[in-house]
């Protein structure tokens, strides 16, 4: 897996993030599963690719358990910047793929990783999370398909639809509502999604400042991820590798924070920057001043004459003549 790929899942692996989403697709955000019942798996599916066999493994998934820790039913989130109009068939393939798992669990009567065994099915469910700013109507088997030409097989064939959640046009209701820092994503790609319907070439981000960050780490890496703004990814990892997390946890982070801090450390690096130029610039005119009147005083040109020789163009002559005596 990529890096890139690591960092979309980071903030789904914290388990009180995962039970905040389970309660708000399948409970209406009411407190029922706590962080103490979430129990992650990584459950590898085998596809061939250029005649070899590869793994492919689910973005974040999670066994829930009931209150006295039996299993109840699992749960994958499947991340998606992009629309494929093949994740109803993706999807599908990973449904399967967890059931074949509990079957293996079941009939050879072996233990889960968290040495808790299947004695009967449970129920999945897989969530495609859209992040993107396009709307994306989710496709069932039917559409894609076309039984149009085969009517007769439509009692026959299964019309799975994929569950899918365009977060960017989550209400700003329902993502004030999340109890977890995946409220801090979802109301980016929100306001980047409204900002960006505005003004396509400049859409705008005013980070919540009300709003601490409990896992910061995990956020902001998460964040960097999805962010279609490359300088904001390449600030907020420089900002993970130099800043003191610890210490200013104290004092509570939140994105506004993170952002005012980003620009100040920008500009100063930006100003900077400036001055090291500006002296680079110098620097250079002067060469190119010493140079035009040498060759004035052993050729005893002008300084036009010089300029000439010397070949420098319109807005070097231009900077160089008020420094040159003939």
């Amino acid at each position: 897996m990529s890096n890139k790929d690591i960092t979309q899942k980071a903030l789904l692996r914290v388990p009180d993030v995962f039970a905040s989403l389970v309660n708000l697709l399948l409970f209406h955000n009411a407190p029922i599963i706590s962080s103490n019942q979430i129990r992650y798996l990584d459950i590898p599916s085998h596809f061939v690719f250029d005649d070899s066999l590869h793994d492919l493994y689910r973005d974040v998934c999670a066994m829930i358990l009931d209150k006295r820790g039996n299993p109840l039913f699992i749960v994958c989130f499947e991340n998606q910047i992009w629309r494929d109009w093949t994740m109803p068939i993706r999807a599908l393939g990973y449904g399967d793929t967890l059931y074949f798992w509990q079957r293996s669990q079941i009939l050879h009567k072996s233990k889960a990783p968290f040495e808790i065994p299947l004695s009967r099915f449970i129920p999945c469910v897989i969530f495609v999370l859209h992040y993107g700013d396009d709307a994306w109507n989710a496709k069932s088997l039917d559409d894609l398909t076309r039984l149009e030409k085969t009517p007769f097989l439509k009692p026959f064939v299964s019309g799975y639809t994929m569950n899918l959640e365009n977060i960017a046009w989550w209400s700003e209701e329902k993502i004030a509502s999340i109890r977890s820092d995946f409220r801090i994503i979802a109301d980016y790609c929100a306001q980047i999604r409204r900002s960006r319907k505005k003004d396509p070439d400049h859409p705008m981000y005013e980070p919540p400042k009300q709003w601490k960050i409990e896992h910061v780490e995990e956020t902001l890496m998460t964040l960097a991820a999805f962010s279609n703004d490359r300088k904001l990814t390449e600030a907020l990892h420089v900002y993970l590798e130099q800043f003191d997390l610890y210490e200013r946890k104290k004092g509570g982070i939140t994105m506004r924070s993170v952002i005012d801090y980003i620009e100040e450390k920008a500009y100063l690096k930006f100003e900077k920057k400036e001055k090291e130029w500006n002296k680079e610039r110098n620097s250079m005119i002067s060469q190119f001043v010493i140079s035009a009147q040498r060759l004035m005083a052993k050729q005893g040109l002008t300084a036009e004459q010089a300029c000439d020789l010397l070949g420098y163009d319109g807005e070097l002559r231009a900077i160089v003549l008020p420094y040159l005596v003939s």
